[in-house]
C-alpha cells in the first residue's frame, strides 16, 4: 500500500486498448484464491468489505479513508478508495475517452497504484452489458471497458455510476496484518454506503455509527411522536447495514 497523494497524469489509451492491465492482476488474484484457499478457511474480511482507517494509520495520506474491498485472500488484496472525490474529470485522464453524453462527474481518487487508469462502479447495470464484471455487492460491479459509459449512463443515469483513478493493493498476508495492528477497522459494505449522496462524510459516519444506522446530517427530521416507519420513509438518505 502507497501513499495517496501522487496527482494522477494524463495517459493516452487507444481504444483497443483500454481495459487496464488492473483487470488481468484481478483475475489472476481470483483464480489463484480458488485454487489455493477453501472455502472455510476465508478471512474475516472479504470482497465487498468496507476498510475504516483509524488513527493508527500511520500515513497521513490514508487518513479517514473508506476503501471498498474488491478482493481479499491468500494471494494479496484489491481495493478502491471511495471517499476521496476530486475535481479531474475522466477525460482529463484519459484524453481519448472523449464526452460521455448525461455524464458530468468526476473522478475519485481510487489508489496509488496505476493512477492514471480508470475504474468505475455501476449500480444495477443492464443484463448482459457487463457479461465479464465481477459483482462486489448486491447490485453493485466493477469494471474497466471503459467503451460501456455511454450505454451505462442512459440506462442508469449518472447517479448510478462512480469513475475511480487507480486502486489500492496489499501484499499477501500485509491487510490481515493493518488490520490486526488496528490501522483498519471494518464495516459492512452496502449499495447505499458505496454510493453515499455525500462520501465525503462517509468516513465519519462510519467511526461514529460503525453498523448503526447512519442518517445523513441534510436529511430533514421528522416531527416528534413520529413512527419508526414514517422516521425512515421521510429521510432518503438512511442506510441499513445488512
Amino acid at each position: 500500500m502507497g501513499p495517496m497523494n501522487a496527482k494522477p497524469k494524463p495517459a493516452a489509451h487507444s481504444r483497443a486498448s483500454r481495459r487496464p492491465s488492473f483487470w488481468a492482476r484481478a483475475a489472476w488474484l481470483l483464480v489463484g484464491a480458488a485454487l489455493s484457499l477453501p472455502a472455510a478457511a476465508q478471512p474475516r474480511v472479504g470482497q465487498g468489505s468496507l476498510l475504516v482507517s483509524t488513527d493508527e494509520i500511520g500515513d497521513k495520506s490514508w487518513s479517514r479513508t473508506v476503501v471498498l474491498v474488491l478482493h481479499h485472500g491468500s494471494n494479496g488484496t484489491l481495493g478502491i478508495a471511495i471517499n476521496r472525490p476530486t475535481e479531474v474529470a475522466p477525460q482529463e485522464i484519459v484524453p481519448d475517452l472523449g464526452e460521455v453524453p448525461g455524464f458530468d462527474g468526476r473522478v475519485f481518487r481510487g489508489g496509488p497504484v496505476q493512477p492514471t487508469q480508470l475504474v468505475f462502479l455501476v449500480r444495477d447495470p443492464p443484463a448482459g452489458l457487463l457479461q465479464d464484471a465481477p459483482r462486489i455487492l448486491e447490485g453493485i460491479y466493477a469494471s474497466g471497458d471503459l467503451g460501456v459509459l455511454p450505454q451505462l449512463v442512459e440506462a442508469g443515469g449518472a447517479d448510478a455510476l462512480r469513475i475511480y483513478a487507480g486502486h489500492v493493493e496489499w501484499a499477501p498476508g500485509q491487510l490481515d496484518r493493518e488490520i490486526a495492528d488496528e490501522r483498519w477497522t471494518l464495516a459492512t459494505g452496502s449499495a447505499e454506503r458505496v454510493f453515499a449522496p455525500n462520501p465525503s462524510l462517509l468516513w465519519q459516519r462510519l467511526r461514529n455509527a460503525g453498523d448503526e444506522l447512519l442518517v445523513d446530517a441534510s436529511a430533514p427530521i421528522p416531527p416528534a411522536g413520529a413512527s419508526d416507519r414514517a422516521v425512515l420513509a421521510s429521510r432518503e438518505a438512511i442506510v441499513r447495514a445488512q
